[in-house]
Formats: C-alpha cells, sequence, structure tokens
C-alpha cells in the first residue's frame, strides 16, 4: 500500500514537471483550494459535532474521510447526503 501510495506521489510530480508554467500554475492553485475546501469542512464538521453534543441531541456527526470527501468534492449536495445519513443512520 505504501508503494502505491508513494508511486501516486511521483505520477503527480512528474505531470507538473511536464506542464508549461501557466497550466502549472493552474493545478497549483486547484490544489490550495481543494485543501482549504477540505480544511473547512473538517471545522465545518467539528463545530457541528460540538454543537449537537452540547445541545444534547441523540445525533452523532461523523469526522470521517468519507464524509470530508463528499462535503468538500460535492458542496451542497454533499452536505445533504451527510445530513441524510446522519439523521437515517
Amino acid at each position: 500500500m505504501q508503494y502505491i501510495g508513494l508511486a501516486m506521489v511521483c505520477f503527480v510530480v512528474l505531470f507538473l514537471f511536464l506542464l508549461n508554467k501557466n497550466a502549472r500554475g493552474k493545478v497549483w492553485e486547484y490544489f490550495a483550494w481543494f485543501w482549504f475546501k477540505i480544511a473547512v469542512v473538517i471545522v465545518v464538521l467539528f463545530l457541528g459535532n460540538l454543537m449537537i453534543g452540547a445541545a444534547g441531541l441523540l445525533f452523532y456527526v461523523p469526522i470521517n474521510f468519507f464524509s470530508v470527501l463528499t462535503i468538500a468534492i460535492l458542496g451542497i449536495p454533499g452536505m445533504m447526503c451527510v445530513t441524510l445519513l446522519i439523521l437515517f443512520k
């Protein structure tokens, strides 16, 4: 499994070296935006977990890889999917 991850990282670095300067900047900008979205989603899920726990409700807000990626990639529809999974667990 470690070799697969290392190969993926090497492939991305090689891909970035093959791009011209303008395209490389756009790719790095996309990566930065994607990581920012993931960070914001983690903070939102953590705050939701704290607020629901403090209110004493019987719901559990999952802060896991699936929830974070679903919300980060899909946006508002992803948030609705995770909310439905929380309500109908």
